[in-house]
C-alpha cells in the first residue's frame, strides 16, 4: 500500500488525540456520572504502558507474534486495573480534597517507581525494544494500521458508555454523583459499586497506555507527565462532562487543534518545539480550563438531556 501522501506527524499526532479521547470517556463515567474527580489518570495509564513494557520486553518468549503483545496487554490491563481497585477502595469514602489528593498521590507514585526501578523500567534514561505484533511493510504502514485498531478500541469505549447511560448501571452512577447517601439509603451498594468503576476504567486506562508504549517504541518517564490527565479533564470538561459525545468533542477542539494544527503545521520556530510549546500548551489548556469553568461550567454540549434518555429508557 503506497502511504506517501500521508503526512507521518498527522498520523502521529491523530493517534495521540484518539487515545486522549479513549481517557476522557472512561473519566467521564467516572466524572461525569458518579462525580468522582480522578487527578491520577496518567498514573493509570502509565502503570498499565510500564507493566506491559516490563513483561514483553524482559520476558524472552517461547511463541511469535501477536501473542507477546496480547499476553503483555491483558496483564497491563489487570495491573492497572488492580491498581485502580486499591486506590478506588482507599478513596471511595473520601471528600472531594480527599480524591484529589489521593489521585493524584497516585499518580506520583507511579512515576517515582518507573524513575526508580532501573532495573525493570530503564530508569531515567528509558526502556527501548518495543515493537509492533505485526510488520506489513514500512514503518509509516504499521503506524497507520496501529491507528485504525486504537480508532476501533476507542469506538468500543464509546459504544459502552453510550450503553451505560441507558442502562440501570449508569442510573445508579448517576444516583451515587447526585446524591450518594440517598442513594445508600434506598438500600444500594454505593461503595462496592465506585470501587468496581474504579478498576474497570483504570484497566481501561492501562490498555489504551500499552497501545501508546508500542506506538512510541521507547518508554521514558516524561511519557507519564501530569500534561496526560490535563488533556483529558481539559477536553471532558471542555465539551461537557455529563454529555456522551462532550469528551470526544472536548479533546477534539483542545488536543486536536493545539496537538495536530498548531505543532505540525504552523510555521514556528525549530527551537520552540523543545522549549516553548509544551510550556505554552499546558498554560493555554490550564487558561481553557479556567475560562470553561466560569463562563461554561456545563461544557460546549451542556448538561445531560434527561428527558430524551428517561424516554429512551422507558421506551416512551
Amino acid at each position: 500500500m503506497n502511504l506517501d501522501w500521508l503526512d507521518a506527524f498527522l498520523v502521529s499526532g491523530l493517534f495521540f488525540v484518539v487515545m486522549i479521547i479513549g481517557l476522557a470517556l472512561l473519566l467521564h463515567i467516572q466524572l461525569g456520572l458518579a462525580r468522582i474527580a480522578n487527578f491520577g489518570v496518567v498514573g493509570f495509564w502509565g502503570i498499565g504502558m510500564y507493566s506491559f513494557g516490563v513483561l514483553f520486553v524482559k520476558v524472552d518468549w517461547p511463541f511469535g507474534d501477536p501473542w507477546p503483545f496480547l499476553i503483555s496487554a491483558a496483564f497491563g490491563s489487570v495491573v492497572a486495573g488492580l491498581s485502580g481497585l486499591l486506590v478506588g477502595w482507599l478513596i471511595a469514602d473520601l471528600d472531594e480534597d480527599g480524591v484529589l489528593v489521593g489521585t493524584l498521590g497516585f499518580a506520583t507514585a507511579v512515576w517515582i517507581l518507573a524513575t526508580t526501578e532501573q532495573d525493570l523500567t530503564g530508569g531515567a534514561l528509558g526502556m527501548g525494544g518495543l515493537r509492533f505484533p505485526y510488520d506489513i511493510g514500512t514503518v509509516k504502514a504499521n503506524e497507520t494500521l496501529w491507528l485504525v485498531l486504537l480508532i476501533i478500541v476507542v469506538a468500543l469505549i464509546l459504544y459502552y458508555v453510550h450503553r451505560v447511560h441507558r442502562a440501570p448501571y449508569g442510573r445508579l452512577l448517576t444516583a451515587i454523583g447526585d446524591n450518594e447517601p440517598l442513594a445508600r439509603s434506598l438500600g444500594k451498594a454505593t461503595f462496592r459499586t465506585k470501587i468496581w468503576l474504579f478498576a474497570f476504567a483504570s484497566a481501561g486506562m492501562g490498555l489504551l497506555g500499552a497501545m501508546y508504549g508500542v506506538m512510541e517504541r521507547f518508554l521514558e518517564t516524561a511519557n507519564i507527565g501530569i500534561d496526560i490527565t490535563l488533556a483529558a479533564i481539559v477536553g471532558l470538561i471542555l465539551g461537557g462532562t455529563a454529555r456522551v459525545w462532550g469528551a470526544v468533542i472536548g479533546v477534539a477542539i483542545s488536543v486536536g487543534v493545539f496537538d495536530i494544527l498548531v505543532q505540525s503545521y504552523l510555521p514556528l520556530p525549530r527551537d520552540w518545539y523543545s522549549q516553548a510549546i509544551p510550556v505554552l500548551r499546558e498554560a493555554i489548556f490550564g487558561a481553557v480550563l479556567i475560562i470553561v469553568l466560569l463562563f461554561r461550567p456545563l461544557g460546549v454540549l451542556g448538561d445531560m438531556r434527561r428527558d430524551k434518555l428517561m424516554r429512551s429508557m422507558h421506551g416512551d
